[in-house]
């Protein structure tokens, strides 16, 4: 195949990329949640300031929420932010670009693991369509660029290991630290690439002359102790909290089983946390994850909106068949990746989410791939090649428009959708500027996460201001503290019949019990629901 053909085919599929990522990109997701907002307004922060929205100097962990958000995003979001202003597309658009560099960069890995231009490029095109990754990468999710730096990661380890030269082996590991500063699941992957490369060099040990083996022990070290001296000087509270050791439902239903049975060797602490991790990992392998569900949460998933086709999990189980047939070289490489990529969920006590599973696209793209190329290549006979190709094609093509009809043109208009992102604060901002010299204080509701945040970003708050009143409470058992007011915005609903000059913001049943007219509260409304009412008192 000619370098001209497959560059055209890449530069086509990065198209195509491109356009899904586009096709109504300020409409889906229907609107900006508080992370997102977080991850623009701090990288707004060091933009203008150098600083976060706290005040630290260029720091290795966001404050934000009192959750310590990873910094990557930020810190590469600010070229964006500076062209295309504080904005919701400015502040996913680091994603966007993400989400169509993932088409070379797996066509690359693809090819360096099998040497095969054809099963690259079949990589490649099903990256450029997959529901799974674009679900993400339209968004402003910090699990992205981390998927990103760990295949990075993947693809120098394999030419380390093709070439033995020392520029990939810390091309790899520099991947691989960068992967623990954009989300928490770059961790899990940390371990493993540590633990696959400390495999490899034992097994080459006589090989090793003592120069190089000192300088595999110091990148060890740092790319272990960098994480952890960090996390030490700041905090992990959010990602402790959010452990399976830290499920209070665990507990509860341990206590019950041993008040129904009392058969400590059964029943205890070890033997309930297997099992909850256990059924957690296997719910992310289960048809009804990849076909049915995916995330069963409103910000990153719907009913009937799969991640993959059923084409491509049938030939998940083909592909595996092919790569152990032929033994395939780094089979065991990609099925290890593929086996570890749960483990961010099946580790946490939440519903299983498909931005902390989202690594396995890349694993299980790479085994499809592989399986239809070597399926269609073993059948001789070319009626019955044509007929399973048309077969194969049409059911994928069905399966993918359907996934993607649900994606753009049901699922940003369901209500369960537009409250699961926080609608309605942009509106509510825009109000709040038009209306901010008529009244001394806004009183608004917390009930919904972290209201502040949305006034900073919409508002695009002067940062050097905001620095100096940011001052947020202690975390509450969710690992969250709470920013209660800043300049005329008081962010606990509290309603004074004497206040003057003041507005009421709220959901509607905040204002149950107040007697107030209904007739005088002007409301904010998306689609059929009614987000906000505001009740303006001069």
């Amino acid at each position: 195949m000619s370098k001209k053909i497959i560059f055209a085919c890449l530069a086509a599929f990065m198209l195509i990329s491109l356009a899904l990522h586009l096709i109504g990109v300020n409409k889906i997701p229907p609107c900006l949640n508080a992370d997102e907002a977080a991850y623009g307004y701090n990288s707004y922060s060091l933009l203008k300031t150098g600083r976060d929205e706290y005040g630290a100097f260029l720091p290795l962990r966001l404050k934000s929420f009192d959750d310590f958000k990873l910094p990557i995003y930020s810190y590469l979001s600010i070229p964006f932010i500076a062209i295309f202003g504080l904005t919701a597309f400015g502040t996913r658009f680091l994603n966007i670009v993400i989400g169509v560099a993932f088409v070379p960069l797996i066509y690359l890995l693809i090819k360096e693991l099998f040497n095969k231009e054809k099963i690259a490029l079949i990589g490649a095109f099903l990256v450029s369509v997959s529901t799974w990754i674009h679900i993400m990468s339209r968004q402003a999710q910090e699990g992205v660029i981390c998927a990103f730096f760990i295949l990075a990661a993947t693809l120098f380890l394999v030419k380390f290991v093709k070439t033995n030269k020392t520029s990939f082996f810390l091309l790899t590991n520099l991947c691989i630290l960068l992967s623990t500063f954009a989300y928490h699941f770059g961790r899990i992957f940390l371990a493993f690439f540590i633990f696959y490369q400390i495999v490899y060099f034992w097994r080459r040990r006589q090989k090793l002359s003592g120069r190089k083996l000192t300088l595999i022990i110091i990148t060890f070290v740092a790319i272990i102790a960098i994480p952890l001296i960090i996390d030490y000087h700041y905090s992990v509270n959010r990602v402790a909290n959010l452990a399976f050791y830290n499920n209070a439902g665990l507990r509860l239903r341990l206590q019950e089983y041993l008040t129904e049975h009392n058969l400590p060797l059964l029943h205890n602490y070890l033997t309930e946390s297997i099992r909850d991790v256990t059924n957690r990992y296997m719910e992310q392998l289960s048809p009804e994850f990849f076909l049915v569900w995916g995330d069963k949460t409103w910000r990153f998933g719907y009913y009937n909106l799969g991640v993959i086709t059923l084409v491509e999990y049938l030939f998940i189980f083909i592909g595996l068949y092919y790569l152990f047939k032929n033994k395939a070289p780094f089979r065991f490489l990609i099925i290890y990746l593929f086996l570890v990529a749960p483990l961010g969920n099946a580790l946490t006590w939440q519903e299983y989410s498909l931005i902390r599973t989202y690594f396995m696209i890349f694993p299980i793209t790479v085994i499809v791939a592989y399986g239809l190329f070597h399926f269609f290549d073993n059948i001789k006979d070319r009626r019955l090649l044509l007929v399973l190709f048309l077969l194969v094609a049409g059911s994928y093509t069905f399966s993918l428009v359907n996934n993607w009809d649900i994606y753009l043109f049901h699922y940003p208009k369901r209500i369960e959708v537009i409250r699961a992102w926080q609608c309605g604060y942009k509106e509510l901002v825009d109000y709040t500027k038009q209306n901010y010299n008529k009244f001394n204080h806004f009183v608004i509701t917390d009930k919904d996460g972290q209201p502040y945040i949305f006034f900073l970003f919409y508002m695009k708050y002067d940062p050097a201001k905001y620095q100096k009143q940011a001052k947020i409470s202690a975390p509450d058992e969710y690992g969250f503290g709470q920013i209660s007011h800043f300049d005329k915005f008081d962010f606990k609903f509290k309603y004074d019949p004497v206040a003057r000059h003041t507005v009421y913001v709220g959901y509607p049943d905040d204002f149950n019990g107040l007697n107030i007219p209904e007739s005088k509260i002007k409301k904010i409304q998306i689609r059929s629901e009614q987000i906000f009412w505001i009740y303006e008192v001069n």
